[in-house]
């Protein structure tokens, strides 16, 4: 009785959450902190009774009461909005000044919970650099600062925990959470594995082929490679062992592949609506700037697996295990409307949030039908209470992970430590470019490794961003080069997430997952780099230099993935194998001479193999 109250109470609290998240950006205008308090109340109250762990007594006690207090001190600032405004940030009591800090904790406990606990632990950290950072000597050091002045800083204040971050993942980055759930659980996700069934399964090495297009296509709404793991990994890893592939290549290719789920448009981990706001450039700008970096990197892991199943001898699928077109096509209008309404608003000008209700609007319906497009009014309340759940789920994880990051950025900015650090990572570079984009993309990799992408994403741009963009990098190439490392840290040991998930669900061994992870997407660790010296990657500049940036990216990291993979039209010996990765190289060189010589090493080793082909039969 207990348990279907609980599952009753959190199925209400989502509901409201998702309707309210849905009408939100569209109808329900209300003042910045206001709609923020409501955002983060109703995601503490998802987090701290809305887990389906067994809980003791006292466990039980001690959620609800942390749910109180901080839904109540959640609410005092929308009640109290107007009073709160007239203070101009400064406490008037000691009531306000505990209830800032009281508050925060709840917040990176919140986040402790959702996430592993090293993104509250360095928010901590950040908080004693605030607190005690007066004693520290020199550069770094900085006034003193009361707890008062903190607590109003983070409590009473869009400069704090109600900041930026916050309000993207109240106004945008919900909305859209909302809507990649209805796609998926009205039809959708069966539409992205059919078609990726359709388009990759009859090449060789297909049932590879199939995890990464599958990948890539449920990534771009639900923005997370742990989800996209856990889901297209149920189906393309059985099938993967099925067909002869190993369990460490099986969960590498569909760790690596759902990786980069995260940077293919439109939703792209929440990065997107962020990097908008902190750039000031409209959502569709950064949408279309990422598209042709993330096709570039679904082709590089296209490329290693189709060389690594031609070396190796893996084949197709069978042709009864390919559904046909018109089956394909039934269940691809599942995720083709919604996109489609997505689109069409925001072509026409409309904002990111006023496009995505709309493509809620045509999803909703998709909900009476089922897979032969036949009414089906039984599941729709089903289908629709997976959609709700698991979406209000996702979207309290990040209002947690945004209110963490807020108070992390509050900090940077409220000490001037962001300005000292950007000041020594120049010093230490000597103001080379490729040494700033190495310690930018080292540390951005570093933060990946223990906090979610979008707060490492956040975190590291704030302190390398103005660096990069001192030196001339644009500032969307700059922004997307510490997006795209932080990501790639899913796939990097020792800590990579999406590894440790995926070798758990192939039960194999994550060391070898980990070394066929690296493999298959090493040339990826490159394709950041290149956005700085060709910003045509990301559509600055002319169409040739678009043209260009791409035809060279394409060429070299398809040479590096030959040699890396040992396979160009044949087998490689290893002499060959290095040649053809230091081509690749020669390409990426700002150099005319040298990349004419990359290109000449690379088209005779090319022809060489061609004359004398290897032959290999695949089944």
């Amino acid at each position: 009785m207990a348990a279907a109250t609980g599952r009753r109470f959190v199925l209400t609290v989502s509901v409201i959450f998702a309707v309210y998240q849905v009408l939100l950006p569209v109808y329900a205008f209300m003042p910045n902190m206001r709609e923020r308090s409501i955002h983060l109340s109703l995601a503490l109250i998802l987090i701290f009774l809305g887990g389906g762990a067994v809980r003791t007594a006292r466990r039980r006690l001690w959620d609800v009461l942390l749910c109180l207090v901080g839904v109540g001190l959640s609410l005092y600032v929308f009640f109290q909005y107007h009073a709160i405004i007239d203070q101009y940030g400064t406490a008037t009591g000691p009531f306000q000044v505990w209830a800032g800090l009281l508050l925060t904790l709840i917040v990176l406990e919140a986040a402790r919970r959702m996430v592993r606990p090293a993104l509250p632990v360095i928010a901590l950290l950040f908080l004693l650099y605030a607190v005690f950072g007066h004693l520290i000597p020199g550069r770094f050091g900085h006034p003193p600062y009361s707890l008062a002045t903190l607590s109003s800083m983070l409590y009473l204040t869009t400069g704090g925990i109600w900041g930026q971050l916050l309000g993207v993942s109240a106004n945008i980055i919900a909305i859209f959470v909302f809507l990649g759930a209805f796609i998926v659980h009205t039809g959708g996700g069966t539409g992205f594995l059919r078609i990726s069934l359709r388009l990759a399964g009859r090449y060789t090495g297909g049932p590879a082929k199939v995890a990464t297009v599958s990948s890539a296509l449920f990534g771009s709404v639900s923005g997370s490679a742990s989800a996209n793991v856990a889901s297209t990994g149920a189906f393309t890893i059985p099938m993967m062992k099925r067909l002869g592939y190993a369990p460490a290549l099986a969960a590498a290719v569909e760790a690596v592949a759902s990786t980069g789920g995260q940077i293919m448009p439109p939703i792209m981990g929440a990065g997107a609506f962020i990097m908008a706001e902190l750039i000031q450039t409209p959502y569709l700008t950064i949408a279309l700037s990422a598209l042709l970096p993330a096709l570039l990197y679904f082709f590089t892991v296209g490329l290693g697996i189709h060389f690594y199943a031609l070396r190796s001898g893996y084949g197709r699928m069978q042709p009864g295990d390919i559904p046909s077109w018109s089956d394909t096509l039934k269940v691809s209008g599942f995720f083709l409307v919604p996109f489609g309404m997505l689109t069409f608003w925001l072509f026409r000008g409309y904002t990111p949030q006023y496009a995505a209700f709309w493509a809620v609007m045509a999803t909703l319906p998709l909900a009476l039908l089922d897979e032969e497009l036949k009414f089906e009014v039984r599941t729709v309340p089903g289908k629709l209470e997976k959609a709700v759940l698991n979406g209000a789920r996702q979207a309290a994880l990040i209002a947690s992970i945004c209110a963490s990051a807020q108070v992390i950025i509050a900090i940077i900015a409220f000490t001037g430590l962001g300005v000292k650090v950007s000041a020594g990572i120049l010093a230490f570079s000597q103001n080379s470019l490729f040494a700033a984009l190495l310690l930018t993309g080292l540390a951005s990799i570093l933060l990946g490794m223990e906090v979610p992408t979008t707060a490492a994403y956040i975190v590291a741009v704030v302190v390398g961003g103005p660096v990069l963009i001192e030196l001339g990098v644009p500032p969307m190439a700059a922004h997307l080069f510490v997006f795209y490392m932080a990501i790639l840290s899913a796939v990097t040991p020792p800590v990579c997430g999406a590894i440790f998930i995926a070798a758990g669900m192939a039960e194999a061994s994550w060391v070898e997952t980990a070394r066929f992870g690296l493999k298959l997407s090493f040339a990826a660790f490159l394709l950041p780099f290149l956005f700085a010296y060709y910003p045509g990657l990301v559509l600055i500049g002319s169409w040739w230099q678009v043209v260009l940036g791409v035809a060279r990216a394409a060429a070299a990291l398809t040479l590096l993935s030959a040699g890396f993979m040992g396979y160009f039209n044949r087998r490689l010996v290893m002499g060959q194998r290095l040649l053809l990765a230091a081509a690749g190289i020669l390409i990426l060189l700002p150099s005319p001479p040298l990349t004419a010589a990359g290109v000449a090493a690379g088209a005779g080793l090319w022809c060489f193999t061609r004359m004398r082909p290897e032959s290999v039969t695949v089944a």
